[in-house]
């Protein structure tokens, strides 16, 4: 599969790797290279930005267009520039308000709950499986993303619908105040724990 990375980052980078390593044809665009071209070319869009870059892309025309019918795998948090504290949450999300930006793509909400030191643990070989949670109104769309996401290596959990990213995003904000806030560090994640 023809795998776009929209991020050279913590996040995109790994993801990236994660890809190739599955066999994925990945190109990767930084926020200064040619979006456009990228994902047209596309069968999946990691958008792995912060939030307010994100927005910048994705308010561009040409990449409203060349999304349009693409499935996007959004990755950001609506952090405030300090990351300690969301700056939307309840009554929309990160995820929400991209989506509304490109009505053309099936958003699909996915790793923003996952440390990029957990991803990084995966590239190398060291790393449990990595859960990552799932959200999207779009049921191809999730298939799509669930199968990447295990061929991946880690873990997919289907989280309902995309307004479900309005819980998703705190849940980033409280790994993060775990992480750095408690001392916990960055290779802690969240597990779905079901009783025998």
């Amino acid at each position: 599969m023809k795998v776009t990375v929209l991020g050279r980052g913590n996040m995109g980078a790994p993801i990236a790797e994660l890809s190739r390593k599955a066999g994925h044809d990945v190109t990767v665009v930084g926020q200064d290279g040619n979006a456009v071209a990228a994902i047209a070319d596309a069968d999946l869009v990691v958008l792995a930005l912060h939030f307010g870059p994100a927005k910048q892309i994705l308010g561009n025309a040409e990449v409203q267009d060349a999304l349009d019918g693409k499935v996007l795998i959004d990755v950001t948090n609506p952090l405030a520039p300090d990351y300690m504290s969301l700056t939307i949450g309840h009554e929309t999300s990160a995820g929400e308000v991209l989506a509304d930006m490109v009505p053309g793509a099936r958003v699909v909400k996915a790793f923003n709950t996952v440390f990029a030191d957990l991803l990084k643990g995966q590239v190398a070989g060291v790393a449990s499986p990595v859960p990552v949670y799932v959200a999207g109104n779009d049921a191809d769309a999730l298939a799509k993303v669930v199968s990447f996401i295990d061929g991946l290596g880690l873990v997919a959990i289907e989280s309902g619908p995309l307004s479900n990213a309005r819980y998703l995003e705190p849940m980033a904000e409280l790994m993060i105040q775990l992480g750095y806030g408690l001392g916990h560090g960055a290779n802690i994640g969240f597990a779905l724990v079901k009783a025998a």
